[in-house]
């Protein structure tokens, strides 16, 4: 393994402008304790799919909010969303931790489209308790008679030795402050690149615009971009990561922060070339893991999610890596509605 370089923190200022003949799916979850962080939380999500057309303009074509609480064990207490019953009622009182993705799945057949912008919103809720500890982490330090943090061996962040292990067993705080990360909206080359706080808008141009949602002081945010687009016989995917912790004061740090880039063939979705650029990241020895993904080239984006866990697990990967990597399995869904 690669000597470890010093922490990342080269948070993005702009991101690249959309690309005309274009889709693109964006996503957005806040977590925020209603009281402490290790007490329940409130999930608030939103996504929507857009298309642009050969002129650029973009226009809606799918949206969803979801809005849920979690209790300390991470069950499912509350659920506010438009979801069809079966799902709903499938999903309180069953936990978002292991196993959930496969219950999604098991859902009965037409209850939930599993390329859905709400099927995407679902995926990431086993992340959210995770989400949450890095808050706790950063607002409350290490506290006597509970683990710090992550088992060491879960990750490149976490190699046993490692800055993140060190600190841990030293009884030190884990976790200073992020980088401060520009307001979301600033990196946009258009408004309506990322969608709106309310996407159910009555007005559908000011269903484009992007007011961005108030940021909720003492919180954990994460949001993603997920562009396709042709290039000859290719498919070529941009996907922008970043997971932010808004402080009491209301100061936004960006905590995990990825850009990638990657070209699969259209029709078997193999993935011919793929980059990742770690932006932000918390310990000295996590960038490393970017470095390891050229073992999916070659791999079926039908199959990314098995390959992730088979190839980048431990410390070969990276937790927060591995979500951007698995969420690529929404690219060939998303190239069918190209123009």
């Amino acid at each position: 393994m690669q000597k470890a370089s010093s922490t990342v923190r080269d948070v993005a200022r702009r991101l690249p402008a959309r690309r005309p003949s274009s889709v693109r799916r964006t996503t957005d979850i806040q977590v925020v304790p209603e009281s402490a962080w290790d007490g329940d939380l409130e999930v608030r999500g939103s996504a929507r799919d857009a298309r642009v057309d050969g002129r650029g303009t973009l226009t809606a074509s799918e949206t969803t909010r979801l809005h849920l609480t979690l209790d300390n064990r991470s069950v499912v207490t509350g659920l506010a969303a438009g979801l069809p019953g079966a799902v709903a009622d499938a999903l309180v009182g069953s936990a978002a931790a292991g196993g959930f993705r496969a219950r999604l799945r098991a859902l009965p057949e037409g209850s939930l489209d599993p390329d859905s912008p709400a099927a995407a919103l679902l995926d990431d809720l086993p992340t959210v308790r995770l989400i949450s500890g890095y808050g706790r982490l950063i607002e409350m330090g290490p506290q006597p008679g509970r683990p710090a943090a992550p088992l060491p061996g879960i990750c490149t962040g976490w190699a046993p030795g490692g800055t993140a292990d060190r600190r841990a067993q030293a009884g030190e705080r884990l976790l200073g402050r992020a980088p401060a990360a520009p307001p979301f909206r600033s990196l946009l080359d258009h408004p309506d690149d990322f969608h709106p706080a309310d996407s159910h808008a009555a007005d559908s141009h000011a269903a484009d615009l992007h007011p961005e949602t108030p940021p909720e002081r003492s919180s954990m945010r994460r949001r993603r971009i997920l562009e396709v687009a042709r290039h000859g016989g290719d498919l070529d995917i941009y996907q922008y990561f970043r997971d932010s912790h808004l402080d009491a004061a209301g100061r936004e740090g960006s905590l995990h922060e990825y850009e990638l880039h990657a070209v699969a063939t259209q029709g078997s979705l193999t993935l011919s070339a793929l980059s990742v650029r770690p932006r932000a990241l918390p310990f000295p020895e996590c960038p490393l893991a970017a470095a390891e993904v050229g073992v999916l080239l070659g791999t079926s984006l039908y199959d990314i999610e098995d390959s992730v866990r088979a190839r980048l697990s431990g410390t070969r990967g990276c937790t927060h890596l591995s979500d951007v990597l698995r969420f690529l399995r929404f690219a060939g869904p998303l190239a069918d509605r190209l123009m």
